[in-house]
C-alpha cells in the first residue's frame, strides 16, 4: 500500500484537474491518447480512493464522490465523439473535483511533528524503567514505523496523516 501526505493527495487531485481541461472543447481527435490519459486519471483516483479507505476513519463520502469522478471518466471514455455530453461531463467532474480538494483540505489532518520525551532517566526501579522504555519504542514504532539504528535524543521527521496508528 502506498503512503501519501494529505499534500500528496491534494496535489494528486489537482493533477486530475488539469488533465479535465485536455477535454475542454470535447475529444481531442486523437482517441487513443485521449484514453491513456482517462486510464491514468482512474487509476489515480482508485489509488486514493482506497487508501482513503484504508486510513481508519470514515472518509465513505470522498470515496463515493471519487467513484462518482471515475463513472464520469467511463462515459467520456465510451462516447469520445460526443462533444456534448464531454463539455458537459468536464464541467461535473470540476466540481466533484473541487469538491473532493476542499473534503480532503478540510477533513484530513495532518500532523506536522509528534514530540516523544525520553522519560527513562526519570524512573530508578528497573520494571519502571522497562514498562517506559517499552512505550516510548511502541510510540516511534507506531509514528515513524521500523526505525533502525535510532539512538536516544535523535530527532526522526515523517509527514503523518491522522489513520489507525
Amino acid at each position: 500500500m502506498a503512503y501519501f501526505t494529505r499534500n500528496k493527495m491534494l496535489t494528486m487531485v489537482l493533477e486530475l484537474y488539469t488533465a479535465n481541461h485536455r477535454f475542454a472543447q470535447g475529444g481531442t481527435g486523437d482517441d487513443a491518447a485521449d484514453l491513456q490519459v482517462l486510464i491514468g486519471c482512474q487509476q489515480k483516483a482508485l489509488v486514493l480512493g482506497e487508501y482513503l479507505e484504508s486510513m481508519g476513519m470514515d472518509y465513505s463520502d470522498i470515496v463515493e464522490k471519487f467513484e462518482n469522478y471515475c463513472n464520469l471518466i467511463y462515459d467520456i471514455s465510451e462516447n469520445l465523439r460526443d462533444t456534448k455530453m464531454i463539455m458537459d461531463h468536464k464541467v461535473s467532474i470540476e466540481m466533484v473535483l473541487s469538491d473532493i480538494l476542499r473534503e480532503i483540505e478540510n477533513r484530513i489532518i495532518e500532523i506536522k511533528s509528534i514530540d516523544i520525551y525520553d522519560f527513562r532517566g526519570l524512573v530508578d526501579a528497573p520494571g519502571e524503567k522497562a514498562i517506559v522504555a517499552n512505550e516510548i519504542n511502541r510510540l516511534i514504532d507506531s509514528c515513524l514505523g521500523k526505525v533502525e539504528g535510532l539512538t536516544e535524543g535523535e530527532e526522526m521527521y515523517r509527514p503523518l496523516v491522522v489513520g489507525t496508528y
